[in-house]
């Protein structure tokens, strides 16, 4: 079969990509940028990719609003005279790409490809920007629509859709009471990203790497009482909600991190925390369960319903119930650091025996016959 995969990244990721990491990159192939970028190893849909070509299919991953390397599939397809109809401005070097509709160009361009390449199978991860009215702009070109979601619900009408796949139980029951198909496939690590790390030894005790603002009250109030009590390094952008005073924390703070630095982050560390935001409810979802266990450091999650279903608490990863219980555990495992090292040691073994996109796609494949 022929998949389309379509996802977004963070601009973050793609400044540090085409500005630090490799200086020059927008003036190379498609191809040559899109290397980089799998390189660069920022998560996205695209993780299904590696799977499914292993399987003999045929994928094109696209970044929608990667611009230099769309503007160059562009240019190799001979579609330069729609790039510019897309756009009201399009400079190359810089490239700059605007459109009087927020993310008109990138709607516009993926439609170009999905003509293109006329998939069996378009994979789109991005629901709030490819709803109906994308899928409605290239009826025809495409077999099946997939989408794949497990964050805040989008508004938009996604009735075209012929399944949409979630890793969160609850966004599975939301999208099947609206009529559409729903299915439950699980998140997964990216294993190729290993061989890029570097062991530094675990120059960071306890570490936090994500969001903090106003708008992750119940993460922010979390994090700042293992603070009080518990040496953090944290990195990522913090802006806190009022009555937390930062000052009053143990935190050691650093600049957000993407792709290939976070995970280099994430191995430094002898305990990540991780905290569910409200979107998963009761449930084990995130990508940051796979992502530190994946890279061999003990993670220490919140205590979800179904976080068996991934790992055996107490032996792969360390649950908490709340901060109380979550100082406790983190200050017993530092004056117990073999045992520390053998739960860091069994969470990596879990995930690259069980929870790799090489084990998910033969969960995924069934679903679209």
């Amino acid at each position: 079969m022929r998949f389309l995969i379509v996802d977004t990244v963070y601009d973050g990721f793609l400044r540090w990509l085409y500005n630090q990491r490799a200086p020059g990159l927008t003036s190379r192939s498609f191809n040559d940028q899109y290397q980089a970028q799998v390189q660069g190893f920022f998560h996205t849909a695209g993780a299904w990719a590696d799977p499914l070509r292993a399987l003999g299919h045929e994928v094109l991953d696209i970044t929608a609003n990667n611009a230099p390397q769309q503007v160059r599939w562009m240019v190799e397809n001979d579609r330069l005279d729609v790039a510019k109809t897309l756009s009201d401005a399009l400079v190359f070097g810089g490239y700059s790409l605007q459109q009087k509709h927020d993310f008109g160009w990138q709607r516009g361009f993926v439609a170009e490809q999905v003509r293109k390449f006329r998939p069996d199978v378009l994979l789109c991860a991005n629901l709030y920007l490819f709803d109906d009215t994308f899928l409605e702009a290239v009826k025809g070109s495409y077999g099946i629509a997939v989408g794949q979601h497990a964050a805040v619900m989008p508004r938009n009408s996604l009735k075209r859709y012929d399944l949409i796949i979630s890793s969160l139980p609850n966004q599975v029951a939301e999208f099947s009471r609206h009529g559409i198909r729903s299915e439950l496939v699980k998140l997964a690590f990216d294993e190729r990203l290993l061989p890029h790390l570097t062991d530094n030894g675990k120059p960071h005790d306890v570490a936090f790497i994500g969001q903090i603002s106003p708008h992750h009250q119940g993460r922010a109030r979390f994090i700042a009482e293992v603070a009080r009590e518990i040496p953090i390094a944290f990195w990522g952008g913090a802006s806190w909600p009022e009555g937390i005073d930062p000052a009053t924390l143990k935190i050691a703070s650093n600049p957000p991190l993407w792709g290939l630095p976070m995970y280099q982050a994430l191995k430094d560390c002898r305990m990540v925390l991780n905290f569910h935001l409200d979107a998963a409810g009761q449930y084990a979802n995130n990508l940051r369960l796979f992502e530190v266990t994946g890279v061999g450091s003990a993670l220490v999650t919140d205590n979800k319903l179904n976080i068996r279903d991934y790992f055996e608490p107490g032996r792969e990863i360390v649950v908490y119930d709340d901060a109380s219980d979550c100082v406790a555990a983190i200050k017993r495992l530092q004056s117990a650091p073999d045992e520390l090292a053998a739960i860091a040691k069994a969470g990596q073994q879990a995930v690259l025996s069980r929870h790799t996109y090489h084990h998910r796609v033969h969960d995924l494949l069934p679903l679209l016959g």
